[in-house]
């Protein structure tokens, strides 16, 4: 049998290797710059001379044995995962498919290389992507290899040759060698990008993530000096400067529907991701006004660290991942939910121009991590899936923090301060006044005018942030809204159908006993395969029968116009109807309401209706499986507040919210892969928007949560 191979041209292979798999000249260069890093360089020379590019290194050349088996050998590449170079220093080879090569063939259209291996003559290799010639040359006391691209593609001028300057400043992030540029119009050597950035000149916070694969726990650390020492007072029990957490990662993304994995097989993914880290800096650029108002440490604070976040494999960025692109889709994420740090119930989104950073990945460790098969991109996969979530989740834990502070801050700006009467009162009372104020009343005039100024753009940035609240608070409701109407419509429609979806079940029965069937019908043999045991079907269909007239019931008298309007009434009475309710629908519920006392107010009935229907759903579909609950509520009338407990004695809280129970109350937050996650956030807002505040939420031991309803008479 003869064994055939495959013929390729020479200038075909550097077209589609080369030209076309490169998706720019600077990613062509960093291909070279990696070559000379494998050799155990300790530095590497851009040169720009007329039409010319000179890369040189001092790494261990190659003999005319490694240019005829390795280069000229497509596809083939050092399997070594590290090396040991001249300085005793470790190196993680950055080589991996056997194409890196053909970049020079995106550069230029003539090739000529010249290297010198210890021990062996030197070699000269020409190409002009038709023909390659070989040779040998004199012998050379400097080790290395001297790669010239003439008939250049494309004009390196200096704009140019700086863009370059940039990107490697930002692909490499190693210190084992060092790249040097020379150019007509400039020479340096190419500087680290992170390099020592320091808290509070060049950034604000500083976000640690270290992922753990074994364990699969998530360690988060903040550091930060965004918040004056005075905000200390309003954030008792809260260190502004720092903060620590950890997350068990099965249960942070068990309940998410983009993966159809169980348990075991998520644990198993994220064991096989391998270990890695993460660091990033968070600046933003309040104004005086904002401030004062959040008691910022500094306003008009620098732009913090352009860049974006960097994704480095050891020595390298991956190409693609150099900050350019949103990768972690922070833009996306912050236009999905796009309320303000202030905002009492929406979730704030950090921007992806406030974030810069890194997070390092290893070849080996994190081997499940592919690279496409141009270099260019990861292979988006299940695991890079789960890795990108990994890092927000770390991210997410910095925006509760942040946000918790600035929440705790703001409570100070809905205090009134009682002004004394200002100047300018008396000058519009009678303008002739003006001309008898004193000095200082001149000057108190003018700082009365400036912060009038103020507030006045304060109004309007205050008017933009609570239009941008609600329209993100309605975009959510509306959805529910046209649910609920569409819901209603059939509802309604069926309306007439009620009595006899409820009493269909029955009639049968009766009618086939009547007809003699019903005995036969209860018959061993008849009732042996489950898809023809009719008394069976009948049954399960009478049960769901059950569940269509309560929802029927439940959707015709939720939105009668009545229940949104204020009057005088029972509170107790209210709670026993939704009491009546929910054991209806539920037999295996049970409701206690432990008011010592009624109590009468003036009160909406849809807002308590709102906040316990969404609490009782809560405790039910947390505790489906279960053939017994009981749910307590009691009630109680302080500082013009309603106060109420409530609690159940289900499972509790997943283990994901233990450490932090009140993120339960964020907008999509939940532990079932069917969940929305919109159930507690409206809850949350509901009492938010009364006038009341959500005080304690403990998931130990049962469920429960103490919170007070303002806005009552």
């Amino acid at each position: 049998m003869e064994q055939l191979q495959y013929v390729i041209e020479d200038s075909t292979i550097a077209e589609l290797l080369g030209v076309q798999n490169f998706t720019n000249d600077e990613s062509a260069v960093l291909e070279l710059v990696k070559n000379s890093y494998d050799a155990k360089a300790t530095a590497v020379t851009l040169t720009f001379s007329d039409n010319t590019l000179t890369v040189t290194d001092t790494g261990e050349g190659m003999n005319a044995s490694d240019i005829k088996r390795n280069w000229m050998h497509v596809g083939k590449s050092p399997k070594e995962y590290e090396v040991i170079d001249r300085d005793g220093q470790k190196r993680i080879l950055a080589g991996a498919k056997g194409i890196g090569r053909f970049a020079l063939a995106r550069l230029g259209r003539r090739i000529e290389i010249q290297s010198q291996k210890e021990g062996f003559p030197g070699v000269m290799w020409m190409t002009d992507w038709n023909t390659s010639t070989l040779s040998e040359i004199p012998l050379s006391e400097v080790h290395g290899t001297k790669i010239v691209i003439s008939d250049l593609r494309e004009k390196w001028n200096k704009k140019k040759v700086e863009k370059l300057k940039d990107f490697l400043s930002k692909t490499y992030n190693a210190t084992e060698m060092q790249i040097i540029i020379s150019h007509p119009d400039m020479s340096c050597v190419v500087p680290r990008y992170f390099q020592n950035p320091e808290l509070g000149r060049d950034y604000l916070s500083r976000i640690n993530i270290q992922f753990e694969s074994e364990s699969q726990i998530l360690f988060t650390s903040v550091f930060s000096d965004e918040f004056a020492e005075e905000a200390k007072a309003y954030c008792v029990g809260v260190d502004i400067t720092q903060f620590q957490t950890r997350n068990n990662m099965v249960d942070e993304l068990k309940a998410s529907a983009d993966w159809d994995l169980s348990d075991m097989e998520l644990k198993t993914h994220l064991a096989s991701l391998g270990d890695f880290s993460g660091e990033f800096y968070f600046s933003v650029k309040p104004t005086k006004v904002e401030a004062d108002k959040f008691l910022y440490k500094r306003f008009s604070f620098v732009d913090g660290l352009p860049g974006g976040i960097i994704l480095y494999r050891n020595a390298f960025s991956i190409a693609a991942y150099e900050g350019k692109k949103d990768w972690l889709g922070l833009g996306k994420r912050s236009r999905k939910s796009p309320a303000a740090a202030s905002h009492p119930t929406g979730s704030w989104r950090v921007r992806e121009n406030q974030i810069a950073g890194k997070v390092e990945i290893d070849k080996k460790r994190n081997a499940v991590l592919q690279d496409l098969s141009n270099r260019q991109g990861l292979d988006e996969n299940i695991y890079y899936e789960l890795f990108v979530e990994i890092i927000l989740t770390g991210i997410k834990e910095f925006e509760r923090y942040r946000q918790g502070i600035i929440r705790k801050i703001d409570v100070k700006n809905s205090q009134t301060v009682e002004k004394s009467t200002p100047i300018s009162d008396r000058v519009i009372a009678n303008p002739r006044d003006i001309s008898t104020l004193s000095t200082e009343e001149a000057k108190q005039l003018a700082s009365e005018i400036k912060s009038y100024r103020n507030e006045n753009s304060e109004v309007r940035r205050e008017k933009e942030d609570v239009e941008n609240r609600y329209k993100y608070d309605v975009r959510i409701l509306n959805v529910l809204a046209t649910v609920g109407l569409k819901a209603a419509s059939i509802a309604h429609e069926m309306k007439n159908d009620r009595n006899s979806i409820a009493d269909n079940t029955d009639n049968i029965i009766a009618a086939l006993q009547e007809y003699g069937f019903w005995d036969d019908l209860n018959s061993p043999e008849m009732t042996a395969k489950a898809y023809k045991n009719v008394p069976k079907l009948l049954e399960s269909n009478k049960t769901v029968s059950a569940k269509i007239v309560a929802f029927m019931n439940v959707m015709l008298s939720e939105i009668e116009k009545r229940q949104f309007k204020s009057v005088w009434q029972s509170v107790l009475d209210i709670l026993l109807r939704i009491k009546e309710r929910w054991e209806d629908d539920y037999a295996w519920l049970v409701i206690e309401i432990t008011n010592q006392e009624d109590i009468c107010c003036n009160i909406s009935e849809d807002v308590l209706q709102v906040i316990f229907d969404n609490l009782i759903l809560n405790s039910v579909q947390q505790n489906e499986n279960r053939n017994h609950l009981r749910i307590t509520i009691s009630a109680d009338l302080s500082e013009g507040c309603l106060a109420f407990v409530y609690s159940d004695d289900g499972k509790g809280l997943d283990p994901k919210y233990q450490n932090d129970p009140k993120r339960i109350l964020a907008v999509h937050e939940t532990t079932r892969k069917n969940g929305h996650g919109l159930g507690m956030w409206i809850v949350n807002n509901t009492v938010v928007m009364s006038g009341g505040q959500i005080d304690d939420i403990n998931g130990q031991d049962g469920f429960s949560m103490e919170f007070t309803i303002g806005g009552v008479e």
